[in-house]
């Protein structure tokens, strides 16, 4: 009996594929036992007529978790940024869910109006952050909608068991569900694991043992390339919150400093204007010193989250060397990191504290004063009741 999935039209049975790779956070709102997610998710794919077939892998339960995941800042109150209480519960999967889509081509959405579907058949691995799309690739270009339909199939089944996703983007005004990098996948003889042969911009080229089923291919990219991708998926949604957090901070920061430039202004202003003034701008100082102390709670957040986010660089960073594939994470990575590592708290720091001493002086100053002129009344009636 013929294999279905067995590669067509092939001269030496070794068909080129296109893979690529997204970052699709599962969440949950109440914990569950971690088999108990994987039978969930199988079951709910298994009933969608768009799935073909589903295989459940056999997971070790110590290296399943859950993780926090931080939504973009549009989703997003400000003072839930800054508290980090809006942070969701991911899961994430020792192993991944396979499964076969076949979904027809007029049935899927385009990528920014690209006319451009390659296939009405998608193999996918999900491990609850990590998706993988393949499917068989034999044009020279690339599709710009190839794939896009795995997030909303993922995010009706998720719905169908009371579970969410969250996709992350490379930032977020981007609407691709994936990285911008595309993995031309071509087997090759003589290899035991899937290797990055070359890149050119946002194509990267990629090996893999020869297998005759598209899934075993899958596999092979997952092994390869899951774990780098995980680091760099955690990393990447940490930093986006860090990047947020620091602009809550100048936020608040500008904030206050408008209340304390009004102040000054009003003491410039001639007396009968500077009553008006003042009374306009009343209670300023209780407010600066709240804006202060929100300035410092960000700032705090931001600190604990670098010592967590160069941890994170740093497992990505091992392990994308170890399996030589950082070109596959290149054009996602680098602007990111760039932000992150130049951001410099001291003159938040140095701003806040300036101006919660100059509050602080002044009210040393009202209580000395205050001291002084009950002191010379105390003695006035000391000296009348004493005469």
């Amino acid at each position: 009996m013929a294999n279905p999935d067995a590669p067509q039209d092939s001269p030496e049975g070794k068909p080129t594929f296109l893979c690529r790779i997204g970052t699709i956070f599962l969440l949950s709102s109440n914990k569950r036992e971690f088999s108990k997610y994987q039978e969930d998710m199988c079951n709910a794919l298994q009933g969608d007529p768009r799935v073909q077939w589903v295989k459940r892998p056999k997971m070790n339960m110590d290296f399943c978790r859950h993780l926090a995941a931080y939504p973009d800042a549009k989703e997003s109150d400000p003072d839930e940024i800054m508290h980090g209480s809006d942070a969701l519960r991911a899961v994430h999967l020792d192993q991944p869910i396979i499964f076969k889509m076949v979904i027809p081509i007029k049935n899927q959405p385009q990528h920014h109006h690209a006319d451009d579907i390659p296939t009405d058949t998608y193999w996918v691995a999900w491990d609850g952050v990590v998706v993988m799309i393949l499917w068989r690739h034999k044009k020279k270009d690339l599709p710009r909608s190839g794939g896009q339909i795995v997030m909303q199939l993922l995010e009706e089944v998720c719905k169908t068991v009371s579970l969410g996703v969250l996709n992350q983007a490379c930032s977020p005004a981007c609407s691709n569900v994936f990285m911008h990098s595309d993995l031309i996948v071509n087997q090759v003889e003589g290899l035991d694991e899937a290797r990055v042969l070359d890149s050119d911009r946002t194509t990267v080229e990629i090996a893999t043992p020869p297998n005759e089923q598209p899934e075993d291919v899958l596999i092979d990219l997952f092994f390869a390339f899951g774990r780098p991708s995980l680091y760099f998926a955690r990393q990447k949604n940490l930093g986006r919150r860090i990047i947020d957090l620091e602009t809550e901070a100048w936020g608040r920061a500008s904030h206050l400093l408008s209340h304390y430039a009004a102040h000054a202004e009003a003491s410039a202003l001639p007396i009968k204007d500077r009553i008006g003034a003042r009374w306009k701008n009343r209670g300023w100082r209780s407010e600066v010193r709240s804006l202060s102390a929100q300035t410092w709670v960000c700032m705090t957040g931001i600190e604990l989250m670098l010592r967590k986010w160069k941890e994170l660089k740093n497992d990505f960073s091992d392990a994308a060397t170890e399996h030589s594939c950082m070109p596959v994470y290149e054009t996602d990575y680098t602007d990111d990191v760039a932000i992150i590592e130049s951001i410099d708290l001291s003159r938040l720091e140095s701003m806040s504290t300036q101006i919660e001493s100059r509050l602080d002086n002044r009210l040393i100053s009202i209580a000395t004063a205050g001291g002084a002129i009950s002191g010379g009344i105390t003695g006035a009636l000391v000296s009348l009741l004493g005469g």
